[in-house]
């Protein structure tokens, strides 16, 4: 394998698929980055085996071949290059390749690239596009709401549900919250079957991520149990998390007792420094916060011994009638930061049931927080 490149090109190509690459493996050839020059291109292509990301360049190829390099020592060698063309040789018959800029010279040692992974072929049952830059939006707005660590692997995802006419629905939750969006999708779907699965909440940031330019399309294939996302020039592969994500309808309220409206922007800064002081060295009590609504004003407050008191009071816009109800703060500044609108609802059905937060502006968007019972 021979082939030249510019450094920059070399080095994006890497730092693209390098965050596939799996960071505790007992099987060393996942460690590595696949490079695989063709006639007038590389493709590059990483996977720890629940994530799989491919990206191509065109390039100068002289001979082609395969090369499995340590993505750590590749990246951090790359990186360390002049900005000059990079010329990329195999020292055949071994795994041995030089890298070549100007009068210089540096050898790395790779392994057999045939035990590598192949990019699966996928006989698709559904698929659809979707803008880049609306798909970013819905992700970021729900995957706060996914289980970061949950013995229950299907609340670290996120759910996808399409029934039909076009619209498309994101659902997150780890059963202590709940973030829902919609969106109409530009073309209906490719298949007869409707679509309800759940991805893995890394691999919907990783598209987003490598979705660099927002009036893109990216493209999507569903079949079995694995999901490919198109974005340009990039692949990314990714498993469905099996199991049945729950009637999420059921726990949204369809009605409310009290609506309070707010400044989005003047509650969120009034939680974040009530929050501040609710950190507790007991865990049960840390980020509690009790809102009291009183007249057209919201008051938050927060206590820990070891820290100190909070008192915030936020104008506010109530319908309905007044009460006190305890949310954890962290929780909330979630929240408001996925919501994404100047004003802000937040409906309540006394202080036993769960606070939805929804856009004053109408939009098909909600985050439920479920109250706690303890704190202030």
């Amino acid at each position: 394998m021979k082939f030249t490149c510019p450094k920059d090109k070399l080095l994006k190509a890497i730092q693209i698929v390098q965050r596939a690459v799996a960071t505790r493996t007992t099987a060393p050839y996942l460690s590595c980055i696949l490079l695989e020059a063709g006639p007038d291109q590389v493709v590059f292509r990483a996977t720890d085996r629940e994530i799989m990301i491919q990206y191509e360049i065109p390039v100068e190829v002289v001979q082609e071949g395969k090369a499995l390099l340590p993505a750590r020592y590749l990246g951090d060698l790359v990186r360390r290059l002049p900005n000059m063309d990079i010329t990329l040789e195999q020292q055949l018959p071994d795994q041995v390749f030089l890298f070549r800029y100007g009068n210089s010279q540096t050898q790395l040692i790779g392994m057999d690239p045939e035990d590598y992974p192949a990019m699966p072929s996928l006989a698709y049952n559904q698929s659809f596009e979707i803008q880049a830059g609306i798909f970013q939006k819905m992700v970021h707005q729900v995957s706060s709401a996914s289980a970061v660590d949950s013995i229950r692997p299907i609340f670290s995802g996120i759910y996808l549900e399409s029934t039909g006419n076009q619209q498309l629905n994101l659902v997150a939750t780890d059963t202590h919250r709940l973030a829902y969006t919609s969106t109409k999708l530009p073309v209906p779907l490719n298949g007869d079957q409707p679509i309800s699965i759940v991805i893995p909440t890394k691999t919907l940031l990783e598209v987003t991520r490598l979705a660099e330019d927002e009036e893109s399309m990216i493209k999507v294939f569903i079949g079995g149990n694995q999901v490919i996302f198109l974005i340009d020039t990039v692949t990314v592969v990714t498993r469905v998390i099996e199991g049945q994500f729950p009637n999420y309808r059921q726990v949204i309220p369809e009605t409310y007792t009290t609506r309070i409206k707010a400044n989005t922007q003047l509650l969120y800064e009034g939680v974040d420094r009530a929050t501040l002081l609710a950190q507790d060295s007991n865990k049960f009590a840390s980020n509690v916060l009790k809102l009291t609504t009183k007249g057209e004003t919201l008051i938050l407050e927060s206590f820990s011994q070891e820290i100190g008191r909070a008192y915030e009071e936020i104008p506010v816009f109530l319908q309905g009638e007044e009460l006190e109800i305890r949310f954890n703060g962290r929780y909330l500044l979630d929240a408001l930061k996925a919501v994404d609108a100047e004003e802000v609802y937040l409906d309540l059905t006394g202080n036993l049931n769960p606070g939805v937060f929804r856009p004053a502006d109408g939009r098909d968007y909600l985050y439920l927080v479920l109250p706690v019972r303890s704190g202030v």
